[in-house]
């Protein structure tokens, strides 16, 4: 496990929009209650035919399901409004998955508190700014950065939690978040601490994000943290990070990012650069997109450590920041991984989206993830995705996966088969 890492956790679905139900409302105040329903099948050969071998338990097919409950407040008065959010979350998987943390377990299934916070938001406070607003929330809440490379998810699920892949446990726990947006201006000081499995690390981050849009174009970023591990051997970790996203002419984007992490024990980096086209004007608006990224691996021959550190990412997109529907979920985060991904997105209408992707995958320092492992071809991987808003309740989504083992998977976990995978997910808000 990682050791600067604030949490494990797993992939997330696409964010649902949750329609609440408003018990009270007056010119000033509201309040409602907000409910989300999810449930997720999966069937596939697993671990290259090898699960049983290597994990230790038979993971080819499980199912789990998952809710959310909760109340959402406001009151305001003026340019200043006061909110509070509080819900809890069930989780349960049925059957051992392929994560392997459900194996040897009795209980995979629990309830926990998700959202519990109070902030105060005032519009326009600062003069010179357009359209500002500046806001201060204390609590467990959600809190992301950028395409949530780094911060994205601070709660970790599996395990006795249940819910791996539903990854429904998103709120960093007693954490502060103060933050100044425009138009054009980003500003975010926070304090976040994670939310581990039984046994696992409870870390903390203190740090601060600053965006700048030019022109409605061009957007400049950076974030500095101080990641504290809580573990007596380790020192805190120093993280920077750059970012850059441009819409150019007619249907181009280009995005990147940079992340540079060091402390006296470790020295490491990350970093992707990312080119799109939107075909607005055609048919089912096709987005096709290139991305190559590359996270650090450990070089046994120098003092220090290279492996980078995912600290708290998560899902935004697909692909980011689970790199492959299998991979990304199952056997590898992104320390010591090299890809290159193609995405072809299309619209054929407004409730239904479809998404192909492929993937290359190479490890940067095979020999650290097994002594075994001598080359660098991890294998190659397909996803198809199909998400349907069936009405304003109900969302599909299907996923069919297949991961073609190369031969560092082969060497590391003695299996040649083809991973094949799919996956049904239905949910209902309210």
């Amino acid at each position: 496990m990682l050791r600067y890492a604030i949490l494990v956790c797993a992939s997330l679905l696409p964010t649902i929009a949750t329609a609440g139900i408003e018990l009270y409302k007056t010119d000033e105040s509201k309040l409602e209650f907000n409910a989300n329903f999810v449930g997720a099948f999966f069937q596939n050969e697993s671990w290259f035919g090898e699960s049983e071998e290597f994990l230790g338990g038979d993971t080819d097919s499980w199912g789990e399901f998952g809710a959310e409950l909760g109340f959402a407040w406001e009151y305001t008065s003026g340019k200043s409004t006061l909110f509070a959010e509080l819900s809890g979350v069930y989780t349960s998987t049925g059957n051992e998955d392929a994560s392997g943390l459900t194996i040897g377990l009795d209980k995979t299934s629990e309830a926990n508190l998700e959202q519990a916070h109070l902030g105060w938001r005032s519009d326009d406070p600062f003069a010179g700014l357009e359209e500002d607003t500046f806001s201060l929330t204390v609590g467990w809440q959600d809190y992301l950065i950028g395409t949530g490379l780094l911060i994205a998810h601070g709660g970790s699920d599996g395990g006795e939690h249940g819910g791996w892949y539903l990854g429904l446990r998103k709120s960093f726990q007693e954490s502060v978040v103060a933050s100044l947006e425009s138009k054009t201006l980003k500003a975010e000081g926070f304090y976040i601490q994670n939310r581990p499995r039984r046994g696992g690390t409870q870390g903390e981050a203190l740090g601060g994000n600053f965006e700048y849009t030019f022109a409605e174009s061009l957007t400049a970023a950076t974030t500095y943290m101080v990641v504290d591990p809580k573990l007596d051997d380790t020192d805190d970790l120093d993280v920077w990070s750059g970012r850059l996203g441009w819409k150019g002419l007619g249907g181009l984007e280009l995005n990147g990012e940079y992340v540079i992490e060091n402390s006296d024990q470790i020295d490491a980096d990350g970093w992707y650069a990312q080119a799109a086209w939107a075909f607005s004007e055609t048919a089912w608006s096709p987005w096709i997109a290139y991305r190559y990224a590359v996270f650090s691996g450990d070089d046994p021959a120098t003092a220090k450590n290279e492996t980078f550190n995912s600290i708290a990412y998560g899902y935004t997109d697909y692909g980011s920041w689970f790199q492959g529907e299998i991979t990304g979920n199952y056997p590898l985060g992104n320390g010591n991984l090299g890809s290159n991904m193609f995405r072809i997105k299309a619209t054929p209408n407004e409730s239904l989206t479809l998404n192909l992707l492929y993937y290359n995958f190479k490890l940067e320092e095979p020999g650290t993830l097994s002594p075994d492992v001598t080359s660098d071809d991890w294998g190659d991987e397909i996803n198809f995705t199909a998400d349907w808003a069936v009405t304003d309740n109900w969302y599909l989504i299907g996923v069919a996966a297949v991961l073609f083992p190369g031969d560092a998977a082969v060497q590391w976990t003695g299996g040649n088969n083809d991973w094949w995978y799919g996956m049904l997910f239905a949910s209902y808000t309210f």
